[in-house]
């Protein structure tokens, strides 16, 4: 029992201040920060490839191709890698039947061994473009503005390569979608705080712009070709660097995408998602995986810290409440919250409200997807989605993770 009393105010300190750490520390370069305006990107524009890979999206892709021809930007086109599609998607752009202007696609007849069909298809959508910058999304996102493109080439200002973009979740009415959209913030939260602090680890592929050279000279998804995942993460986090990334957040470059509509759906992509972080640089492991852990305890060892009341802790005598005042005012039946429990509910309720007040400012910053109000409810939740998903990731092998 004694080794507990040690232990647990340990872990529980540690936690929150390592929480205090990244709240304070890592979140804030987010809030202060401001997109380049798109009116000063210097003349003549850059071309631009928008790069979509699809598998059987032909309704997709007759909503999505009108409205990105409509962008209002000098120097671009779209090219779409059809990956092997038999929804009519190669009669479809074999004969222009959108009588679009700016269209271009690669057909996909197989694979080649050890390659992944979406890296291979990024892959092929890539050589196939002409233009300097590559920007990729998918068939099932939406831009929120014509001058989608126009933005995200704007924060290439400056000499950056990369440049992050957000991709929201449309919203439900339902538990799963909220989550969702929690889930979704949380991640953009991070990889834009990460960035911002000059440690970029990952993008996300639906919102996603860099140079195509720089995709040929870091050997593009060679390095992890047989996973599933990582045509959006693991690039970044080869090729990024703390001079060349930038960050969009503005409201008129999101690209909204449909969420999936079941958990066990959703449950596969997450995994997928998730399985590719072992392949990530040590130093974001170190930091996500202490982000992630320190969050689980302040939570979850919250109720056995509270009671075990450790014989070594005396509170200083002007944190207590005399016993003679206790007396005279009725407050008896309180002796039992006694100072060590007063101590912890003042710092985890501390760390809650800190916590609560950078979240709610950085989901106004990103367009308030979430419900602020709702912020402390979602956040245990995502304690619990640390701590289910974390455990099915480390027991799992990235390479047998499957698609559907």
């Amino acid at each position: 029992m004694v080794f507990w009393h040690y232990l647990l105010p340990i872990l529980f300190f540690t936690a929150v201040f390592v929480q205090l750490i990244f709240i304070l520390g890592f979140f804030p370069a987010l809030l202060s920060h401001e997109d380049n305006p798109r009116e000063e990107v210097s003349n003549p524009k850059p071309g631009v490839s928008v790069v979509i890979a699809a598998w059987n999206e032909l309704e997709n892709l007759k909503e999505l191709l009108p409205i990105l021809e409509a962008q209002q930007y000098p120097d671009f086109e779209i090219v779409v890698a059809d990956d092997r599609s038999h929804d009519g998607t190669y009669d479809y752009l074999l004969f222009n039947e959108g009588g679009y202007s700016k269209v271009n696609f690669v057909r996909i007849e197989s694979l080649p061994a050890h390659f992944t069909a979406k890296k291979f298809a990024v892959t092929m959508g890539i050589k196939k473009a002409t233009k300097e910058i590559i920007l990729l999304t998918d068939a099932d996102c939406r831009p929120t503005s014509e001058h989608w493109i126009d933005t995200m080439v704007a924060q290439l200002e400056g000499g950056k390569d990369i440049v992050l973009g957000y991709s929201p979740y449309s919203f439900e009415d339902s538990r799963l979608n909220s989550l969702i959209r929690y889930e979704t913030f949380q991640t953009a939260l991070q990889y834009f705080s990460f960035a911002k602090a000059n440690t970029p680890y990952m993008g996300v592929g639906r919102n996603l712009m860099y140079r195509r050279e720089l995709f040929w000279v870091g050997n593009g998804f060679l390095n992890h070709q047989e996973l599933l995942g990582g045509d959006d993460d693991l690039f970044v986090n080869e090729v990024s660097n703390k001079r060349n990334v930038a960050i969009c957040i503005s409201e008129e470059a999101q690209m909204y995408s449909e969420p999936k509509k079941t958990w066990g759906e959703w449950i596969t992509q997450k995994r997928r998602h998730l399985s590719v972080g072992k392949r990530y640089k040590f130093r974001d492991k170190f930091l996500l995986g202490s982000l992630a852990l320190s969050q689980l305890l302040c939570w979850f060892i919250l109720l056995p810290t509270f009671f075990i009341k450790p014989e070594w802790f005396e509170a200083p005598e002007w944190s207590r409440i005399p016993a003679d005042w206790m007396d005279a005012h009725n407050f008896q039946d309180f002796y039992l919250y006694n100072d060590w429990m007063r101590l912890i509910t003042g710092v985890f309720f501390g760390w809650l409200f800190i916590r609560w007040i950078v979240l709610a400012k950085a989901n106004k910053k990103l367009s308030s997807t979430v419900s602020s109000i709702k912020i402390p409810y979602y956040d245990l939740l995502y304690a619990g989605y640390y701590l289910v998903f974390g455990v099915i990731t480390i027991f799992s092998n990235p390479k047998k993770i499957k698609w559907r």
